[in-house]
């Protein structure tokens, strides 16, 4: 009775987070850009408007608001996909197919209710959440039924929960609907359900279902053709194991057949797509992107705060130390240990490794029903240990767990930019849904930054006022009356000179901080991954052996408003402002006499842009 009530708490606590983090965060968050649309887009142009081939030209007559925007968008990404006057969707329709009882129900409604479908509009939108939370309950549902078969009840359903609190397929259950994730974790749970049928019990349709859910994965994501390691080795753990699998293939072909069957069935669609709008049954949509097979990024992928996949999952540490106990769940050890190596070294071959849009490394949610099963052997080797051990881990766990939805509200508030993060700005903000400058400024750099009522200056190494110089550049400025700033016209990259500094170590002395600063105006907002760059570097022998950078758009205003806390996000900008910006910088433990000290700016966006009072100083920290 005890453990059936603590289940009972352990499913409600669970609900209630979700739901007041969807209800907080998840609805207002759009679906309509990016991977999502790219999925999305097959539904409207087929049932809709009609105009598979060219879904940047949208009838007129048809033209509703929603679906203005979306226009202009495929209209920009077709530029670069346009094949024979046919735009070709850079994504394959597999996710779209999951999508569309759900976009049939937003449909039907609209028709009901006599409103013109458009496709875009926000019942549209809910749509795809609610296809989001649909099949990631029913993966769940899923992988419990599986679990059920080697554990118990108690260690299946903490095993569930910490998947989903613990993970960032809580994130992208609730907040980034769309994606070709969850969908894929609903199918990959499916697929292992219908292995263990098709082995007990040899039916056509069991063969042929498996073999359709195997082929949808992969039309989904081609690299998902990797799923066929489960039904192949499933059940192979031993001499004896491999015998009787030879077996069962060989007393199932016809069955085998129609595995073959259904995987090739959800193919055909796409071929035939593909042929109508380029005349090749196979075509590479994605252009220039491609996987460097040589130089794979693992450890970034795996590791790295900057969108990695453990730091935002921090649960599935424990899984990775179930791998070793196999004894659990034999029958998949080998479809986990043969597919789990390859899918890693595969998904982190991609030319954009950490997987941007998102929360931690995306592909890595698919292979969460395997993963799920060293989890839960982990669980149960703990449950098996002492009191105090038991209590231990599963602080460990709440804790990760907290940590993930932590990370969750924050990246649904913009206080939190995952695939522009670093260890130590995550650890500096934990639990915390404001910023402070000095947050903004270890997002950009890693370094942590001392406080500044606790630091004094020693000396000023150099300056730039930009007073005693003529020429185009040098421009007095309304907002800032009494001196001439400097000018960066649009299509300038770099200042002309930068301000530089011999180190000399009887100058320096015992002192271990540099404060670059200076004042800015920016008139242009930059682009999503364009910046105006302050920049410190430390050269040894014309070599960097250090450098660290710190956003200038974002941070003009902060620094003169009142107090140290900002009730503001990363993507702060204020425009036609002057602002001060500055960062501290501790002088490299290697640096040598006679090294260079540069500072510079690097207007990455090279838009316009106006700075005054560049700075670079000496500091200490107060006695």
């Amino acid at each position: 009775m005890k453990d059936k009530v603590l289940r009972r708490v352990l499913i409600l606590v669970t609900i209630a987070i979700s739901v007041l983090f969807l209800v907080n965060n998840g609805i207002r968050r759009g679906s309509f850009y990016g991977d999502s649309m790219g999925y999305y887009l097959y539904l409207p142009a087929v049932f809709i408007y009609h105009n598979l081939s060219r879904p940047d030209v949208i009838p007129q007559d048809k033209m509703a608001p929603g679906a203005k925007a979306v226009q202009w968008y495929v209209g920009a990404m077709s530029k670069e996909n346009t094949v024979n006057g046919n735009f070709v969707d850079q994504y394959t329709y597999g996710v779209a197919l999951m999508e569309l009882p759900f976009f049939v129900l937003a449909y039907t409604y609209e028709k009901i209710t006599g409103v013109q479908p458009d496709g875009y509009s926000d019942i549209y939108d809910y749509a795809i959440k609610l296809s989001a939370i649909v099949y990631s309950l029913l993966g769940l549902m899923l992988v419990y039924r599986i679990l059920r078969r080697y554990f118990n009840e108690n260690q299946s359903i903490i095993t569930i929960v910490a998947l989903l609190l613990g993970t960032n397929l809580f994130w992208f259950t609730l907040c980034q609907a769309g994606m070709a994730h969850i969908p894929l974790f609903f199918l990959y749970a499916l697929l292992m359900q219908l292995c263990i049928k098709m082995h007990e019990r040899q039916s056509w349709s069991t063969f042929l279902g498996a073999g359709f859910v195997a082929g949808l994965c992969a039309v989904i994501r081609p690299t998902d053709v990797l799923c066929l390691l489960i039904p192949l080795l499933y059940g192979v753990y031993s001499r004896a194991t491999l015998k009787a699998k030879l077996v069962f293939i060989r007393n199932n072909i016809g069955g085998i057949g129609l595995f073959i069957a259904g995987f090739i069935l959800p193919l055909v669609p796409q071929f035939m797509y593909w042929k109508a709008l380029t005349g090749q049954w196979l075509y590479y949509s994605y252009g220039s992107q491609s996987f460097n097979w040589d130089k794979p990024r693992i450890i970034e992928g795996l590791f790295y705060f900057k969108n990695g996949w453990l730091p935002y999952s921090l649960v599935m540490i424990f899984s990775l130390l179930g791998l070793f106990i196999v004894r659990y769940y034999k029958s998949w050890a080998l479809s986990i240990w043969a597919l789990l190596p390859v899918y890693v070294y595969v998904i982190y071959s991609w030319y954009c490794f950490n997987y941007i849009n998102g929360l931690g490394s995306r592909p890595m949610i698919h292979v969460y029903p395997l993963l799920a099963l060293p989890l839960a052997a982990f669980i149960k080797f703990i449950s098996d240990r002492r009191v105090y051990i038991r209590v231990a881990f599963f602080a460990v766990v709440l804790f990760f767990a907290s940590v993930n939805i932590c990370n969750s509200m924050q990246q649904a508030q913009n206080t939190l930019f995952s695939e522009d993060s670093n260890m130590m700005f995550n650890l500096q903000t934990l639990y915390r849904m404001h910023l402070r400058y000095k947050d903004f400024v270890c997002m950009d750099n890693g370094i942590v930054q001392p406080d500044s009522d606790k630091m004094e200056k020693v000396i000023g190494l150099a300056y730039q006022g930009f007073e005693d110089t003529s020429g185009d550049h040098y421009v007095k400025d309304a907002d800032k009356p009494g001196g001439v700033v400097y000018h960066m016209l649009q299509g300038q990259e770099y200042l002309p000179s930068d301000l530089e500094v011999i180190y000399d170590k009887a100058r320096f002395g015992p002192n271990k901080w540099l404060k670059c600063s200076g004042n800015f105006k920016c008139t242009v907002i930059p682009g999503y991954y364009d910046h105006h760059l302050l920049v410190l570097g430390v050269l040894h022998d014309g070599k960097f052996i250090s450098w660290s950078a710190c956003k200038i758009d974002n941070k003009i205003g902060l620094v003169e408003r009142s107090g140290n806390r900002q009730e503001i996000n990363i993507y702060h900008h204020e425009l036609d402002k002057w602002g001060q910006v500055y960062f501290f910088v501790p002088i490299p433990k290697d640096i040598q006499q006679g090294d260079q000290i540069r500072l510079s700016v690097w207007n990455i966006a090279k838009l316009e842009m106006y700075l005054d009072d560049l700075s670079l100083d000496l500091y200490r920290q107060k006695d």
